[in-house]
């Protein structure tokens, strides 16, 4: 099988790549950031260039894109919703326009679990039904367009797609800002480690790895046309999260400082998210808890690894 990863030089891009070579299939990986050193060819490309796009789709010619560039980071979105809604939305449209122009087979589309925000808060499973009233965050609203634009392209040219709504993701390479980057830097250099607002945020984090295993088993023909939650094994308290990483460091400090939430926000203490449907069809489940997890992270922090 021949793979594009779209943003294949980025955190979670970059593992999805490596998960398709280590399974023998063909890679190669759209993205700005790419360069020839790259361990995958590929093209240094914005998912926005339509032209672009369509020459390297053509010129590759994948039976599966795997599309995860984009802007990932509700803040950025929040700042720069233009950015946010182009690069998503208009990148979006340009991938599965190519992938159906030059007869891909599957886009894996990465979604996001914000998209709950948009429905009722005792939503579970992936057949709830978004809100008219919306999301309340661009970012959110940028994640949900992507899922309308696949079912749009499924529907008007048969252009097959699997969207994985997924939860925050950790491990090896990790984006700064998040939480457990930020608690793990900050545990590496002696404390303490800050905790904003009073410490009840939950969040269900995910290995790279386990989200990895998901875009593969992603291409399986029971996967086509369907909408995937994966969450991580535990849900956890941001003040549960920074006393583990204190533990592991042999109990550095951690401090609270008052901040509301951002808008937009998730509250996961609203909800359970279900993972049902991708245990049951693709028999796929997080295998790496978040102890072992952030216990590999610490030991890559240890040996100077990045």
């Amino acid at each position: 099988m021949r793979a594009l990863v779209t943003g294949g030089a980025g955190f979670i891009g970059r593992h999805v790549a490596r998960r398709f070579r280590d399974e023998g299939h063909d890679v190669a990986v759209l993205d700005t950031a790419w360069t020839p050193d790259e361990e995958f060819p590929g093209w240094a490309l914005d998912v926005t260039a339509e032209r672009e796009v369509r020459a390297a789709v053509d010129a590759f010619r994948p039976d599966v894109v795997a599309h995860l560039a984009g802007v990932a980071d509700a803040r950025a979105a929040l700042a720069d919703p233009t950015t946010a809604i182009h690069c998503n939305v208009t990148g979006t449209a340009v991938v599965l326009g190519a992938a159906a122009r030059t007869g891909v087979r599957r886009v894996i589309i990465a979604g996001s679990c914000w998209v709950y925000n948009a429905m009722r808060v005792d939503a579970v499973d992936e057949d709830e039904p978004f809100l008219p009233s919306g999301a309340g965050h661009f970012y959110t609203t940028s994640m949900m367009a992507k899922e309308f634009l696949a079912w749009d392209f499924a529907r008007l040219h048969g252009q097959e797609f699997t969207v994985l709504r997924y939860s925050p993701v950790y491990g090896p390479g990790m984006w700064p800002g998040l939480v457990v980057s930020a608690f793990l830097r900050a545990a590496a250099e002696g404390g303490p480690l800050v905790v904003y607002g009073d410490g009840r945020e939950r969040r269900a984090f995910l290995h790279v790895h386990d989200l990895a295993e998901a875009f593969l088993l992603a291409t399986d023909p029971v996967a086509a046309n369907q909408v995937y939650n994966l969450e991580g094994p535990e849900i956890v308290t941001t003040g549960e999260l920074a006393a583990r990483v204190s533990e592991l460091f042999g109990g550095v400090p951690v401090v609270y400082r008052e901040e509301p939430t951002r808008r937009g926000e998730l509250v996961y203490s609203q909800r359970f998210v279900s993972t049902d449907k991708a245990r049951v069809q693709l028999g796929w489940q997080p295998t790496i808890s978040l102890r072992e997890g952030l216990r590999r992270e610490v030991e890559r922090l240890r040996v100077g690894r990045p």
